[in-house]
């Protein structure tokens, strides 16, 4: 279980089970009811998402390659970090194989490819931004991107087939640039039409 800010899962064991009872079903607190707990509760802190753009960097030595959270961490409770780094992987695989042995411009290469790849996970990091008390820079266009996707939320709510499609985005099967599609853009501005209809009454 996790928690933001000053909202933690308590390290004891009624505190734990307690804390399991405030989630919205059920399922964790009736399997811990009867669970006997083996070991010390292991507690973890991330103090913040970062994205280090190295191809910004003049002289950036050739051939040296950061993958992972060397490149780009993201809170790990929405289970992404693992699926990017083995998607960076695959991808220096890749260039590596095309490279035929001449690595001069690796690096160029790799830094190209990475922010579509980065593009989905940042994107749903960045959620954590929507906490007051979350410190980090907004993008101007925060209160828009939020809008969008809770107008996306509910459109996915109602259709299947938008609903699979966040979910393939949220686990990496398809790009988010599958949300600018024109046909779906147009189905989330009416959303976005009628929640404002719904707010101004």
């Amino acid at each position: 279980m996790f928690g933001g800010h000053d909202d933690r899962p308590p390290n004891d064991d009624a505190g734990f089970l307690a804390f399991a009872r405030g989630l919205r079903v059920p399922t964790v607190a009736n399997a811990l009811e009867s669970a006997e707990r083996v070991t010390p509760f292991p507690r973890f802190r991330f103090p913040g998402s970062s994205w280090r753009h190295f191809e910004s960097v003049a002289d950036f030595p050739d051939g040296l390659l950061p993958l992972g959270d060397a490149e780009c961490r993201f809170n790990p409770v929405f289970g992404q970090g693992m699926s990017v780094a083995a998607q960076e992987a695959v991808l220096l695989l890749r260039l590596l194989a095309g490279a035929e042995g001449d690595l001069s411009g690796l690096s160029d290469a790799y830094f190209s490819e990475l922010p579509p790849m980065l593009e989905a996970p940042w994107a749903a990091a960045a959620l954590d931004l929507v906490y007051p008390q979350t410190e980090g820079e907004r993008p101007p266009d925060f209160e828009r991107q939020m809008r969008f996707i809770a107008a996306l939320i509910a459109l996915a709510a109602r259709d299947a087939d938008v609903h699979s499609l966040v979910l393939e985005v949220g686990h990496l099967i398809k790009p988010r640039s599958v949300y600018r599609e024109p046909a779906l853009q147009e189905r989330v501005r009416a959303v976005l039409a009628e929640m404002t209809e719904t707010e101004a009454l």
